[in-house]
């Protein structure tokens, strides 16, 4: 199995947060792992309840895209990846802004949909001039790192960013907004063909469970704290 701890739905929802890959729940039970973690809107100090991950490995079957629009009072979108291992499924969720969006669009042209994924979350270095580490994501297929198809260097395409003199700092706001794009046009169709080709027959599952499959849908996160367009690496 990918993770060892079992959650009484059968999917199991992650984060990138605290460092890790994180499942989290709306209160304490034995056993669960506990965080202490700043308020945006008041900057007070509160408890977060839920259990750390470092890896999780699995096959892509479904990237979507999420936007709950004005369906809250803050909009949450995103992309959502989901993986199966055997018989468990996980849903990683990941928002706009979020570092594991950024890395995931630079290198998913690059990941063979057909084979297991695996992504680890680790606790990197401090940056210049950064208060705390940042946080470090590895992509792996085949025991090997899957390297970044976009890069500085390499745009294929994608537009280049452009330093805003008055703020001065670079803007890579249209370069993510195209990879977004290139996502979905792409990986989507590619994850979904890929995870057709490798699901058994629905008469097999039907006879070995006693009934068809059934849709389950999930609930979308928050975005990430902390992270900005200048945090992009290239």
């Amino acid at each position: 199995m990918a993770l060892t701890k079992r959650s009484e739905s059968s999917v199991i929802y992650l984060e990138v947060k605290h460092y890790c890959l994180w499942r989290a729940i709306k209160k304490e039970v034995p056993g669960c792992d506990e965080v202490e973690a700043n308020n945006p809107s008041t900057g007070a100090t509160v408890m977060k309840y839920g259990y750390r991950f470092d890896t999780i490995t699995g096959l892509a079957v479904k990237l979507e895209k999420y936007d709950t629009e004005k369906k809250y009072q803050t909009r949450y979108f995103g992309f959502k990846l989901h993986l199966v291992d055997g018989n468990e499924k996980y849903v990683l969720d990941m928002p706009y802004k979020s570092g594991i969006l950024r890395r995931f669009l630079r290198l998913a042209h690059n990941i063979d949909w057909n084979l297991p994924l695996s992504i680890t979350i680790f606790k990197g270095k401090k940056k210049e001039g950064a208060g705390v580490e940042e946080t470090g994501i590895w992509f792996q297929q085949r025991g090997e790192t899957v390297k970044a198809y976009y890069t500085k260097d390499a745009l294929h395409g994608a537009p280049e960013a452009t330093f805003d003199t008055v703020e001065q700092q670079w803007d890579f706001k249209a370069q993510h907004r195209w990879l977004c794009e290139q996502l979905q046009n792409e990986s989507v169709a590619d994850i979904e063909e890929a995870a057709r080709r490798a699901a058994p027959p629905v008469e097999e599952i039907a006879q070995e469970h006693g009934d068809a499959p059934q849709d389950e849908a999930g609930t979308p996160y928050a975005p990430s704290d902390g992270i900005n367009d200048s945090d992009v690496p290239f």
